[in-house]
């Protein structure tokens, strides 16, 4: 199994489309075709069920996708063009998971090739006249293709969905513009210097016109990743919620409504699911930013033992004008076991290590004490799936996962902190591995599409599922995360099927409305 999912990945996930009835398991199904379920009039027989109320619409899906950084820029240039573009087709062709969002970072961040730079390096430039994307258009000197780079990579992705949604979000501004006067240590990332505020919210403007220069439209931005920071550990800026409110309604709001952005929406806070979360969005409610925020961001590592319903909730409910999306998560703090003398990964061509739950994220380590219950082992496919499914069932519209594809071992990143992604590459032997990570993702982002509507779900035998309506389509999500199989009804409006699903599994269903005889609310 490990070696044909390796070596024939990129083929075999490239055939099934947006089937009727499709199954991806830890026994090594990867979206494979099955017969579309038979659904009759009546009520069920007594047993498991996930029931789909059609008349109760909830939210509009805003897409799934994930993020295009230089890492995965410099991954891509050391493959053959074919290759390269077989890839990217996998990520956001049609034939493959069809990604319509995606997050692009502004400047440097982690996984930035060498990291301390920004587009305006001239301490001191209030003018701004030395900005230049100069850094995005230049490649990379060790690559097979040196002249392959992020501007390219990010034109790439839209060329294969035109209307592929882009979310630009800066780690930090230039050092010049901060308390600190550098990109990030000595436990902290620094703050943007107030006097500096109007300057880094032009120079905002000045990244969107240059990218639309180059004909990509930025669909929304986040003022800062992490804004709660990272302890100085990669490029980073600190923002008190009072200090957040106040850069986005007093000057990035005005800033970009003025030069004619004001439809580029704005997602504030873009960090964990905690308490912070509902800190900056009272402050963002109460403070100047209200009339210009669009939505509110999310990430995932504040636990692995589940999926922050409760936060999000609380969101939904501080806030239920704003879109929720999750802009950032991953397989994150594979160092201790990568960095190590002889080190390696052991999820590369390795199915088993994806579906198992021996995966520790940053907490597990190194939390304190008192907060490491929060912080289990996880298996990467089934967290995936049960964060995508809760959070439509909490109130997400959407879901951009971390980077789109890294190299064998989780990077390349500056500083070290490698992570797992959907595609990885041994770049020296051209090897491309499709992690279980890719098929999860696109039983979510081929069926969930932007403008459905959620619909409210009930899940019972251990399941976990999220329904979505378009005008003619009923799609169901179902996820297994146990290891016995589940013999389950599925129900819609008068109509129910009998479907049978593996342990350690999801499935995606796609059946027209006609027939079942639901409602038709929109």
């Amino acid at each position: 199994m490990r070696a044909r999912a390796a070596v024939f990945g990129l083929a075999a996930l490239a055939l099934a489309g947006q089937a009727p009835f499709v199954q991806t398991t830890a026994a090594g199904d990867r979206l494979r075709p099955l017969p579309a379920p038979r659904f009759r009039r009546g009520a069920p027989p007594p047993g498991p069920a996930v029931a789909v109320r059609l008349g109760e619409p909830r939210q509009t899906v805003e897409g799934f996708g994930g993020a295009l950084t230089e890492a995965s820029a410099w991954v891509l240039a050391q493959l053959p063009p074919a290759r390269r573009q077989e890839v990217l087709d996998l990520c956001f062709g049609p034939g493959g998971a069809g990604f319509t969002l995606a997050r692009v970072p502004v400047g440097a961040c982690d996984f930035s090739v060498e990291g301390r730079w920004s587009y305006d390096d001239h301490p001191g430039d209030e003018a701004l006249a030395h900005f230049s994307i100069e850094p995005d258009r230049r490649g990379f000197k060790d690559a097979r293709d040196p002249a392959y780079a992020l501007l390219p990579l990010v034109k790439d992705a839209l060329a294969r969905e035109p209307g592929l949604r882009l979310v630009a979000s800066p780690w930090t501004a230039p050092a010049w513009m901060k308390d600190n006067g550098a990109w990030y240590g000595e436990g902290r990332g620094g703050a943007l210097l107030p006097r500096h505020y109007d300057t880094f919210a032009r120079y905002m403007v000045r990244y969107l016109q240059a990218y639309r220069d180059e004909g990509v439209p930025i669909w929304a931005v986040t003022p800062e990743n992490e804004p709660g920071g990272n302890g100085g550990q990669w490029e980073s800026m600190e923002f008190t919620p009072e200090a957040l409110s106040d850069y986005i309604g007093l000057h990035l709001g005005p800033r970009l409504k003025a030069a004619g952005f004001g439809g580029v929406r704005i997602i504030q806070y873009d960090h964990n699911r905690d308490a912070a979360a509902v800190r900056f969005t009272e402050a963002a409610l109460k403070g100047p930013a209200a009339p210009y925020v669009w939505g509110t961001g999310v990430h995932w590592y504040e636990r692995t033992r589940d999926a922050g319903a409760d936060v999000l909730d609380r969101l939904r409910a501080l806030a239920p004008q704003w879109t929720l999306l999750h802009t950032e998560g991953c397989v994150d703090a594979l160092a201790d076991e990568v960095n190590a003398p002889g080190g390696r990964f052991l999820g590369w061509r390795n199915d088993a290590w994806w579906w198992t739950a021996g995966a520790a994220d940053w907490g597990h380590r190194w939390a304190p004490e008192a907060d490491r219950a929060d912080h289990p082992l996880y298996a990467p496919a089934l967290r995936y799936a049960r964060d995508m499914l809760t959070g439509l069932n909490h109130g997400l519209a959407g879901w951009i996962d971390w980077n789109i594809v890294l190299d064998r071992r989780g990077g390349p990143n500056h500083v070290g902190n490698v992570c797992g992604a959907p595609v990885m590459v041994d770049t020296a032997a051209g090897e491309v591995y499709v992690t279980p990570l890719h098929p999860v993702l696109a039983h979510l982002s081929r069926y969930f599409r932007p403008g459905d509507r959620v619909l409210a779900v009930d899940a019972g035998g251990g399941l976990l599922a999220a329904a979505a309506r378009d005008g003619a389509h009923l799609k169901v999500v179902i996820h297994n995360p146990g290891d016995a199989p589940v013999a389950y009804a599925l129900r819609a409006g008068r109509a129910w099927a009998r479907v049978a699903i593996p342990g350690r599994a999801i499935q995606s269903v796609r059946v027209p409305l006609r027939g079942l005889d639901g409602p038709r609310k929109r």
